[in-house]
């Protein structure tokens, strides 16, 4: 594009020279590439968009099993610690075990279509 010019981190194997600097910060080529990727809007993907309702459904069926675990022990008689206890371990179990690979699954077939 430009002869005669070094950018930054530009490597000079041998020899002297004399520079002049023209441009500094937002000015330079760098600096505006910056500046674009800046002004990008943050759009959600597809793929972004499957895997939060994804998420929100996984999250969902965990807490709404939790909940009746919860109310099963409460009308058995468990005492109200086990009972809390076993209800978070459920809702927490749930949503790690599952997700990664639906995660996997969905990201081998999004690739496979492109």
């Amino acid at each position: 594009e430009a002869i005669n010019m070094a950018f930054f981190g530009t490597d000079v194997a041998e020899g002297d020279a004399v520079g002049v600097v023209l441009y500094t910060g937002d000015d330079t080529f760098i600096g505006k590439i910056a500046l674009l990727t800046q002004q990008t809007d943050d759009k959600q993907t597809p793929i972004n968009k499957e895997i939060h309702h994804f998420i929100s459904i996984v999250s969902a069926v965990a807490i709404f099993l939790g909940v009746t675990f919860f109310i099963i022990g409460a009308a058995l008689g468990t005492d109200i610690i086990s009972n809390l206890v076993f209800m978070i371990g459920i809702i927490v179990a749930n949503v790690p075990e599952g997700l990664l690979a639906t995660v996997t699954v969905c990201l081998t077939l999004t690739s496979q279509r492109m």
